[in-house]
């Protein structure tokens, strides 16, 4: 792996919630102010460790002489090194404001990389300012081409927030992780219930979201009617689960593997299985799958 080859990943936004805001500037009434956007070194790590995990390093060197604490520090990635200098708040004991010239060194390193970059070419703004709380009144809002490619739709922010919040909170016992899993399945479950058409039959036998292309006849895959009718007569009339229903239709359809959706089937091949399931002889058949052909199975 080359520098080259991680440049994007390097330079693409944070995700927002990373993202905070600190004044500086303030008109004389200190009504307003203009918020500056910054990321802290935590984050840059964080995206260091997601991309090279194993392949970046970063060292400092405190500046003797300096009138305020300085360090100069080295990010190294990929055996590429660029070096810039950090600042401490001079109004912090020597332990605090070293700690704070290593977290200042190393972003600056990082925008040599190109993290963190964009972050210099958001249009300057100022906001509302509550001096009492030290706060902006209203945080401004990132553009969507600073923002992450799934955060650009409506509410992805706040989910992949919500998701990370989730990440840092699982409990690290490996069984109460599988119980939170279980309860995300079901809930997930519970959001996306089988869809139901105004004639009470199924609409999408299998929960499938197939694009008309793929459900065009012509293009060899089972048109969206021809599957209707597939999850009426199978899901309404036996009342199975998704489980049983591929099976009972992979075996109607003489396929040798169990499918996994009915989107697999051709058309000619799911107007074979109509033809059996509306056949007179269709109970027995049933029958005969259930009794023999599904304990195989």
């Amino acid at each position: 792996m080359k520098l080259s080859d991680i440049k994007k990943r390097l330079e693409s936004p944070f995700p927002a919630h990373v993202v905070t805001w600190k004044p500086g500037a303030m008109n004389k009434e200190k009504t307003r102010a203009l918020m500056m956007p910054f990321v802290d070194a935590r984050a840059v790590m964080d995206k260091l460790d997601a991309i090279c995990p194993d392949n970046w390093s970063f060292d400092a060197a405190e500046v003797p002489g300096a009138k305020v604490p300085t360090v100069r520090g080295t990010l190294t990635v990929l055996g590429v090194s660029r070096t810039d200098f950090g600042e401490g708040d001079p109004s912090s004991d020597a332990g605090n404001s070293y700690k704070a010239a290593c977290s200042d060194a190393l972003k600056r390193c990082a925008v040599h990389f190109g993290i963190g970059r964009y972050l210099y070419d958001l249009p300057k703004q100022w906001v509302e300012w509550d001096e009492h709380k030290r706060q902006p009144r209203q945080v401004p809002a990132l553009p969507d081409w600073a923002r992450p490619d799934h955060e650009r739709s409506a509410g992805g922010a706040h989910l992949c927030q919500a998701i990370e919040q989730l990440r840092h909170e699982l409990p690290e016992d490996v069984d109460a992780q599988r119980e939170v899993y279980k309860h995300l399945k079901a809930a997930l479950g519970a959001i996306h219930p089988p869809r139901l058409e105004a004639s009470g039959r199924e609409a999408e036998s299998e929960g499938d979201s197939v694009s008309p292309a793929l459900t065009d006849p012509a293009s060899g895959g089972v048109s969206k009617a021809t599957k209707q009718r597939l999850a009426q007569h199978v899901t309404r009339r036996w009342n199975l689960d998704r489980a049983s229903r591929l099976g009972f239709v992979t075996w109607l359809a003489e396929r040798e593997e169990v499918l996994t959706s009915t989107q697999q089937l051709t058309e000619a091949e799911a107007q074979r299985v109509l033809a059996r399931l509306t056949a007179p002889d269709s109970a027995a058949l049933f029958t005969q799958w259930s009794g023999g052909a599904r304990a195989v199975a």
